[in-house]
């Protein structure tokens, strides 16, 4: 653990922690990072490791796939905080003397600090944000015990819960109570059913190479990450998606995201499996997810791609497109393609959509958000809600659950022709009718 006060105004000479993280693989092809708190000068090189990770939390058992790189974020940000910037002012030079009034002040200035994009930290981002610190305090103390300026007591206070068998237990919370800014900005994610029933045609014959990977998200939920971890059915690897067929017509179609798998030569990360599950398609949207997928099929067939990986998605190379080149070429779909499409239309919804696209950037999670919506609609409980989005918890469930009257009102105005146009028949992407 370095002393990192009063640094020098040459680069050479700044020290701050950060977060270095390395990406590799088994033998299976099992795809796992490891991430390590460093010092870094100020031109970004890093000048010695440490081993302030191993206290970001203790587990007897853990996947390989888990890594505490979140957290060590946002462990670096109060150590640079406490013993780089402020350093001289607490009189303190190693994180044995970090107290919890130095935390708590570093806490309420972590909520009050505007972000990049002008706006407020949330609460959730607040609350991982003392989790993780707390944490990380209190395993130094298990560790060094008597060396440490702070106390278990300073940090936790127990509280009794009980788990879902009634029995009752001491759960740790933070001590600390922070009073968050008022976050004003919304993403933008909402697609009114006209515009989205636009979008995926218009999909089909602009970026054929993301189109499919845009009904997984609407019709399956995926993520945009887990799109890109997709898998071919001819896969080596595995299949990516399996079909079950009842009577010559096809009953159920799963997607596997149940590990994060090396489909690149170059070890190059092509999207994050958030939960690692094996995602069913929501039936309502099987026959049109099913149609997406043979038009996919037939853009696959011309195309070269590794035949050792069989990535759903490929680049221009046949490699597997990453998470990065799907965003961008979904963003240049709506720009170049849908935005003008919309503005231009004799419907007045559509074009006021149009306009909110000028001033609103719309993103891939879009589509996860319009999936969800359908769940509401169709009167999907928490519980199902959480299942389908392939959630850990349930509270973006009821978030969305709380917000049903909202939705209900919005949206059952609007026609439900697009599930009835993609189960019906996706008619011809060649002519001038979209």
């Amino acid at each position: 653990m370095l002393d990192l006060m009063n640094p020098e105004e040459r680069p050479e000479q700044i020290q701050r922690y950060g977060v270095y993280t390395i990406r590799t693989a088994t033998e299976d092809g099992v795809v796992y990072s490891r991430s390590f708190i460093v010092v870094r000068n100020g031109y970004g090189v890093i000048s010695r490791f440490t081993r302030l990770q191993d206290y970001a939390g203790f587990k007897v058992y853990k996947p390989i796939s888990s890594n505490a790189e979140k957290k060590l974020y946002y462990i670096c940000g109060m150590l640079n905080y406490v013993l780089v910037d402020n350093g001289r002012r607490f009189g303190i030079r190693h994180v044995f003397g970090i107290t919890a009034e130095m935390l708590q002040e570093y806490f309420d200035y972590y909520a009050a600090e505007k972000k990049a994009d002008g706006d407020y930290r949330g609460r959730d981002s607040i609350t991982k944000c003392i989790g993780a610190v707390t944490a990380f305090m209190a395993n130094l103390v298990w560790k060094f015990g008597g060396f440490m300026k702070v106390t278990r007591p300073e940090l936790y206070r127990d509280e009794a819960a009980y788990d879902r068998h009634g029995r009752r237990f001491l759960k740790a919370v933070p001590v600390f109570q922070v009073s968050g800014m008022p976050v004003r900005k919304k993403i933008f994610r909402d697609i009114p059913y006209k515009a989205f029933e636009v979008l995926i045609p218009m999909a089909f014959r602009y970026a054929r190479d993301i189109a499919f990977g845009l009904c997984l998200q609407a019709f399956a939920g995926l993520r945009a990450g887990e799109v890109c971890s997709v898998r071919q059915e001819c896969s080596p690897l595995g299949r990516g998606i399996t079909f079950t067929e009842l009577g010559g017509r096809v009953v159920s179609a799963v997607v596997d995201v149940e590990q994060e798998i090396r489909i690149r030569d170059d070890d190059v990360e092509v999207g994050m499996i958030k939960k690692e599950r094996r995602q069913g398609v929501y039936p309502a949207f099987l026959g049109a997810f099913c149609k997406a997928y043979e038009l996919h099929r037939e853009f696959l067939s011309g195309r070269e791609f590794d035949r050792g990986y069989c990535p759903m998605f490929i680049n221009r190379n046949g490699e597997a497109m990453t998470y990065e080149t799907y965003r961008t070429r979904f963003r240049e779909l709506v720009d170049g393609h849908l935005r003008p499409y919309l503005i231009k239309s004799s419907d007045p919804e559509l074009r006021l959509y149009g306009q909110l696209l000028y001033e609103n950037q719309l993103g891939t999670h879009a589509l996860r958000h319009w999936f969800t919506v359908q769940l509401v609609l169709r009167g999907e409980d928490i519980g199902s809600i959480q299942y389908w989005r392939g959630d850990s918890s349930p509270e973006s469930s009821f978030l969305y659950l709380q917000n049903k009257g909202d939705i209900t009102r919005e949206l059952e105005a609007s026609s439900d022709r697009l599930v009835t146009m993609l189960v019906s028949g996706w008619g011809d992407f060649e002519d001038d009718t979209v």
